[in-house]
């Protein structure tokens, strides 16, 4: 909690169990923070569940910052919706507190697992990440959801359960009401020190990522995934297959993201450029130089930008 204290806040809340129980012990121990919430207009509940956490936040002097989801609702696109708001908040913010605990990062393991993931996806769920100008931090990412509904239970608090969460239509509920909450009841002790081991051998396949004026330059490619993920993209087993055949090959790869802009790969110089594509005229003189260093085509613009 001590990098929380002295800064500005902002806690991604939902009024369900894990938010809820964060907001609580955020204020008993006098951390300054915000609320933002995002409404899909999902459940029946929903517009109960805004009012009430607009209630709450009056009650203990908080800031909300509320914004409804429109458009066809998709997991993909609602985390999209929800981490652009978060984004444009964060500008009068220095941490932004998410509720995510063990069981979460547990299902995400499965998940990745049951795609094929490297070791890199597989264990990407971590407490404290820094994201554009901002960190994201995670307190109770090492606690399971018995110890948050426990403490709950014990401190008489109110929260609202979500119904969404038990339809096995979607591939995490199927994973966290099949597999995982089960595993994390029974060993979770064994879990949370396997992680700490995996996180401590993934810093040395990562290798060394610098951030050179727009570019993500890596040093191996378990940290050209990492990178790719901090432009909001996931890339699928697939997608990482086609990357390396495509950086053997010609040295760049551009992804289509479906987003204003995509994300490039390029190899140089034995280092990995992960960016987003700009395009900028050069001169003949740079294209001169340009050839001559051998550089591949798209990271021409960056480079002399």
């Amino acid at each position: 909690m001590d990098e929380l204290k002295n800064k500005n806040n902002l806690l991604a809340f939902s009024y369900g169990s894990d938010s809820t129980a964060l907001f609580y012990i955020l204020e008993q121990n006098k951390i300054h923070f915000d609320l933002a919430l995002v409404n899909y207009k999902l459940r029946k509940s929903a517009d109960l569940e805004e009012q009430s956490a607009q209630i709450l936040a009056q009650k203990y002097n908080k800031k909300i910052h509320i914004k409804h989801f429109k458009g066809i609702f998709s997991e993909q696109r609602a985390k999209d919706f929800r981490y652009d708001f978060f984004d444009n908040l964060m500008k009068d913010y220095d941490n932004l507190i998410i509720a995510h605990n063990l069981n979460d990062k547990f299902e995400w393991f499965l998940m990745q697992l049951s795609k094929g993931a490297g070791l890199c996806n597989l264990i990407d769920f971590t407490s404290n990440k820094t994201k554009n100008r901002y960190k994201i931090i995670k307190p109770l990412i090492n606690v399971t959801k018995e110890e948050i509904i426990t403490f709950l239970k014990d401190n008489n608090i109110f929260y609202f359960n979500d119904e969404s969460n038990f339809d096995k239509k979607y591939k995490r509920n199927e994973i966290r009401l099949d597999f995982s909450n089960e595993f994390i009841k029974r060993y979770s002790s064994g879990v949370r020190k396997s992680f700490e081991f995996l996180e401590e051998d993934n810093k040395e396949l990562l290798g060394s990522t610098i951030e050179f004026k727009k570019a993500l330059v890596c040093t191996t490619f378990n940290g050209v995934l990492k990178a790719v993920k901090k432009f909001s993209y996931l890339l699928s087993l697939k997608q990482i297959i086609e990357i390396k055949q495509e950086l053997n090959k010609n040295k760049q790869i551009q992804i289509n993201t479906g987003k204003e802009k995509n994300i490039c790969i390029c190899l140089w110089d034995n280092h990995f450029y992960v960016f987003l594509k700009e395009d900028i005229k050069l001169t003949k003189k740079q294209k001169d130089k340009a050839r001559l260093l051998k550089l591949p085509p798209l990271l021409r613009a960056i480079y002399f930008s």
